[in-house]
């Protein structure tokens, strides 16, 4: 008898019709078609293996940084690895420094000094999103309840801003201090009017809590301005914001947003 041959065994009497024992042979062919689907089983689970253990790799790994210092078409860093600095580059470890409070406060007490009525609005917005949420949300609201913008358009505001010192407080270094001459020209009962005034601001930034987050709002210097506090060089209090552990009452943060703009 053949392997690939069953025998069935017929029952007593069964068989008076049946000349010969009668023999059910599968087909070789079913055989090696099964073998082979089999076999290519095999490869498709190897294939799919290999693709999620080469995705689980491309997930988690760090990307590729290429850095060229164009002035010298010198690579500096390839594949996450260091080759140096040069005069103009160098390469660390992403770790926000005073250059980047500097920045950040410089670029706020420009926006909200200088005055162009064809960009102002982007200008709000811009320093509105350089604010922590909160800050952000309380100076929106006064400057539509007080109607700053609406006086600045309505008496075609223009102003310059000019930062005379920006520096960050020794004891703290999340707190910075500034001082800078604002000139204001404006119409008021049909004449042209200039004014001029000197500010000095402090401020108190803040970052994340774990590693600094960099993004088009706080123009990729990973911090935000949690508190500030704006004063004419004379002393008097024109901010709504009153910086934390300051000494001074906590109603002057009632005072209205259009004195800290430059009272229009």
């Amino acid at each position: 008898m053949k392997v690939n041959e069953n025998k069935i065994e017929l029952p007593e009497g069964a068989g008076e019709n049946t000349a010969a024992a009668t023999y059910l042979t599968r087909d070789p062919d079913d055989i090696v078609t099964i073998a082979s689907l089999f076999k290519a089983l095999w490869v498709l689970l190897f294939a799919l293996a290999l693709s999620g253990g080469i995705n689980t790799f491309l997930i988690f790994r760090k990307a590729d940084r290429i850095v060229i210092d164009r002035s010298s078409g010198r690579v500096v860093e390839l594949n996450n690895r260091d080759y140096g600095s040069t005069e103009t580059v160098s390469i660390a470890p992403d770790n926000p420094t005073s250059t980047d409070k500097k920045y950040l406060v410089k670029e706020f007490l420009t926006s909200l000094y200088e005055v162009e009525q064809t960009t102002r609005e982007v200008q709000v917005n811009k320093l509105l999103r350089m604010l922590d949420p909160d800050l952000s949300m309380a100076m929106a609201n006064r400057l539509k309840q007080n109607g700053v913008l609406a006086a600045e358009k309505s008496e075609s505001v223009n102003s310059s801003w000019e930062l005379q010192d920006l520096s960050v407080d020794e004891t703290d270094p999340y707190i910075l201090r500034a001082i800078g001459t604002r000139k204001i020209r404006r119409k008021a009962a049909g004449q042209d009017v200039e004014e001029s005034i000197q500010l000095k601001c402090k401020f108190l930034l803040k970052d994340s809590p774990s590693t600094p987050t960099r993004n088009d709002n706080n123009l990729r210097t990973g911090f935000t301005i949690l508190r500030f506090r704006v004063e004419p060089v004379n002393g008097k209090t024109v901010s709504p914001i009153t910086l934390i552990g300051d000494a001074e009452e906590t109603s002057s943060a009632n005072n209205s947003v259009s004195d800290a703009t430059g009272g229009n």
